[in-house]
């Protein structure tokens, strides 16, 4: 892992996730690139960094006023963390989830750590959030952080699975990143009323994805729910589980909206770190 993007708003969620970031970097030695993104009634993202044009001079001291400050707010969030070096930081104008995915896509990042405080309700359905879309586009993990949590005190891990060979790919990258964190892996597949097997046959199939994978330290679970993302949060709360990793299909446009996405609905309602990546 050499590059971990980290989008910063100076919420509270976007602190815990630059937290997490750090933590993280401290152990594998990888790079920092903070992300702000200032909105701007702009159809375009650019890079204040280049030549502003206005058509007004007050507007232009304004979008100045508006960078400095911004700059000075970053320089204050990074003061109160130490062995901040490896951190670098782009102030970018313009459309919040643009600019992200732009900036995303340019540095080839190996992981996204993003902070998200969830939705519920017709926001949920209807609105969604900048976490969601790249949870759902992005090229490379993304790890969606509800509030700080200590990296150190992650022991279990719940990767959950859909029984077949599709998901191979996404656990063996998420076994890696298990590794890093030193944890134990409990793979789990949810039996729902339209998606049933036996409890035996389901372990052993479970078991033969960890063989093929050469998982080590690791558990297989079967959960039974109405449907799979209550299954898996329901599991992780009675293990007492520290993050959850998955893989999204990343459906889009209308097929999005009516089928949905179970990894999204995880992150939207989870309350520890969750570890998703598209099998796209």
């Amino acid at each position: 892992m050499q590059t971990i993007a980290v989008p910063y708003d100076f919420s509270p969620y976007a602190e815990a996730a630059l937290d997490f970031a750090i933590q993280l970097s401290h152990k594998t030695n990888a790079e920092i690139k903070l992300i702000h993104v200032i909105e701007y009634p702009l159809a375009t993202t650019f890079n204040v960094t280049g030549e502003i044009e206005a058509d007004e001079q007050m507007d232009k001291i304004f979008t100045l006023e508006l960078i400095k400050k911004t700059n000075e707010r970053m320089k204050t969030v990074l003061q109160a963390y130490e062995g901040t070096e490896n951190i670098n930081q782009v102030i970018l104008m313009g459309n919040a989830y643009d600019g992200i995915t732009g900036q995303i896509e340019e540095l080839d990042a190996d992981l996204i750590v993003m902070g998200t405080k969830g939705a519920t309700g017709l926001k949920e359905l209807l609105v969604g959030s900048n976490t969601e879309k790249i949870v759902r586009n992005a090229h490379c993990p993304v790890i969606a952080i509800h509030e700080k949590c200590d990296i150190n005190s992650i022991q279990d891990v719940v990767f959950a699975t859909d029984l077949d060979e599709t998901h191979h790919k996404i656990l063996k990258s998420f076994d890696g990143f298990r590794k890093v964190l030193e944890a134990k892996l409990h793979l789990v597949w949810v039996d729902t009323p339209y998606n049933s097997v036996n409890d035996d046959l389901g372990k052993e199939r479970l078991e033969t994805i960890a063989r093929k994978n050469d998982l080590e330290n690791y558990e297989v679970h079967i959960a039974k729910a109405f449907k799979p993302e209550e299954g898996i949060l329901s599991f992780s709360w009675q293990l007492k589980a520290s993050m959850i990793g998955m893989s999204t299909h990343s459906h889009k446009g209308l097929v999005h909206f009516f089928v949905g996405s179970v990894a999204e609905d995880v992150v939207n309602h989870a309350t520890i770190p969750v570890w998703t990546c598209s099998i796209k």
